[in-house]
């Protein structure tokens, strides 16, 4: 089972999306992930209408990528409904999220199950998938939490998005978390990254994201979700590149796109 490697456009905040996409091209990958994030990357116009969509759509198809995902990380139902409009007209079958909520505090957990179940079924007028990310700090933020959410929440619109940084911070064997996400039927995106270690407040520099360059041991985690049955997406998510200049954040995306093929082909 092959994975596709994407990568999300917030590695290129500092330039807009067409030159973003046409650099996660050059740098290999087999599709993006549009990034709606208005503080990092916002790349994404809502609104536009078909249009704007069909225009997109041959630019990315121009370039020989698929249009894997939209990360929208808000829980105002407003904003998401945008999101998800524009992601239907895209074709885009993912939207990912985040829980909010706040570590270890059982009303907040509480919240963050009945704010996702109305937003999976707004997701799901929509005919778009929401992947639910476990953030460090977050209500959802672990293993447990995050399975516990998806059951709880129990909407075919909505699973789980699988990021090993975060999984690491929280104290996690991200190869086991992995097989019990992809084992359980909930992983439908993984944002794929590294970390430097489990005491950092954030991930670390874009550097020190790249996948092979932290703590994580990527090609264990690589095979876990393999044997677990997952096929899909893993889509590069680094963050902290807005003041790069371009060529810096294209050199961490093509040494991320090199070393995950050569992962992909080492499991093959």
């Amino acid at each position: 089972m092959t994975f596709r490697l994407g990568c999300n456009t917030v590695l290129f905040g500092m330039t807009d999306l067409d030159e973003a996409l046409q650099h996660v091209a050059w740098a290999g990958y087999d599709g993006a992930e549009l990034a709606a994030l208005p503080q990092m990357a916002d790349h994404l116009q809502t609104g536009q209408g078909a249009a704007y969509a069909g225009g997109l759509r041959r630019r990315a198809a121009d370039l020989g990528l698929g249009l894997y995902a939209i990360e929208a990380a808000t829980a105002d139902p407003a904003r998401l409904e945008a999101v998800l409009r524009t992601a239907s007209e895209l074709e885009v079958p993912i939207v990912a999220i985040g829980s909010g909520g706040k570590t270890g505090d059982e009303a907040s957990f509480r919240e963050a199950v009945e704010s996702g179940g109305r937003l999976a079924a707004l997701a799901g007028r929509y005919g778009v998938t929401l992947a639910l990310k476990p953030h460090v700090g977050a209500a959802v933020y672990n293993t447990e939490t995050a399975l516990r959410a998806w059951g709880e929440i129990g909407s075919p619109h909505l699973g789980l998005n699988f990021d090993p940084s975060h999984l690491h911070r929280a104290g996690e064997d991200v190869a086991a978390a992995a097989r019990a996400f992809a084992g359980a039927g909930a992983l439908v995106h993984s944002h794929f990254r590294d970390c430097p270690n489990r005491t950092e407040r954030g991930p670390g520099t874009p550097e020190q994201q790249v996948p092979g360059r932290g703590e994580v041991d990527i090609p264990a985690v690589l095979r876990a979700l393999q044997e677990s049955g997952y096929g899909g997406v893993l889509d590069l998510e680094v963050i902290g590149a807005k003041g790069y200049p371009l060529s810096r954040a294209m050199g961490v995306a093509a040494e991320t796109r090199g070393y995950l093929n050569r992962c992909r082909q080492d499991l093959d």
